[in-house]
């Protein structure tokens, strides 16, 4: 068996800093971070505790990892989650990352030292190394909302996120609107970034290309409600009044983007839903002993792709120019 200065050798640095990565308990420079963890990988290296927990996994408890716990959709996916789980006589356990490479390694090492029987993981940095991890030591993984990553592993609950902001840029066109951008002020994550691109595709089918000032846009395509709601209060208090002078969409339809003083434009995604539905997933898997990415019998992959239809409310309008204003 590996031991911790097999790993150390491997990528070229000392035991202390495989270490404080296996942990997460120092900052490590992102390429340190990947040689070692990639080291962990080719010499399956496995800490003690880990070690133990695979030879005994406990039966009751489900791991779920969200990059945030104040966004209202990753909480309603939390819900989900465990309402899916308590059916089952499952506990849950729950990361919240922020979508820091550190945050989910420790996260990785702390389900499998507690002997999780399976991860539903709804948001990750990007580059996140996170799910092969935990697959490579034999933990089901369901993916909630990151239908994007191409290893054939993990299970898959999502919504079609190409369908989706070609919905809204539709939208948007239909309007008048011409100067469109995105809104992802510190965007790390792999979810916001697949709809920043499905966002610049369905630009580019229309010959058009995502403006970089906010100031030059009349349209503002948010990569979630929270960011949405939040430029709102920004353009208001700017003394830009939106839809007048500027539409904003969003994405997920929390419960306040209907509230009567924000009534956002935005794509419904169902976050109970989605974790009810991952959970299921996760579950089967570890009962059956397989990966969650293969279907008992017929080993295909396995995706669920829910709806998500664009909600139409009082944030969006024409651009004033097309209203005769000449603006």
């Amino acid at each position: 068996m590996a031991r911790l200065i097999d790993v150390a050798a491997r990528a070229g640095v000392s035991k202390s800093t495989v270490s404080n990565v296996i942990r997460g308990t120092a900052l490590v420079a992102e390429e340190t971070r990947r040689k070692v963890e990639r080291a962990i990988a080719e010499t399956g290296y496995r800490p003690n505790a880990i070690a133990r927990s695979l030879q005994a996994r406990s039966g009751n408890a489900l791991g779920v990892i969200v990059p945030d716990l104040t966004n209202p959709f990753f909480a309603q996916l939390v819900v989900g989650v465990e309402r899916a789980a308590a059916t089952s006589g499952q506990a849950v356990l729950t990361a919240h990352t922020e979508c820091t490479p550190a945050a989910e390694l420790a996260a990785a090492y702390a389900f499998l030292e507690r002997r999780v029987d399976a991860v539903v993981i709804g948001g990750l940095s990007i580059g996140a190394s996170l799910p092969g991890l935990l697959m490579d030591h034999g933990m089901p993984v369901v993916l909630a909302g990151l239908g994007g990553i191409e290893d054939p592993r993990p299970g898959v609950v999502d919504h079609d996120t190409a369908a989706a902001m070609e919905a809204v840029v539709r939208h948007l066109y239909g309007l008048g609107h011409r100067r469109l951008g995105f809104l992802a002020h510190g965007l790390r994550e792999i979810a916001g970034e697949g709809r920043r691109l499905a966002f610049e595709a369905a630009l580019a089918r229309r010959g058009l290309v995502a403006v970089a000032s906010e100031a030059a846009a009349t349209a503002l395509v948010a990569h979630d409600d929270m960011h949405a709601i939040a430029a709102i209060d920004r353009l208001e208090r700017a003394g830009r009044r939106v839809p007048e002078d500027v539409s904003v969409t969003g994405y997920d339809d929390v419960p306040l983007a209907a509230h009567g003083r924000i009534r956002l434009t935005t794509v419904r995604a169902d976050g109970v839903e989605m974790g009810r539905r991952a959970t299921e997933m996760a579950i089967a898997a570890a009962r059956h002993g397989r990966s969650a990415g293969q279907r008992e019998s017929a080993g295909e992959s396995r995706r669920i792709i829910l709806p998500s239809p664009l909600i139409v409310r009082a944030s969006t309008a024409a651009p004033r120019r097309d209203r005769g204003t000449g603006a």
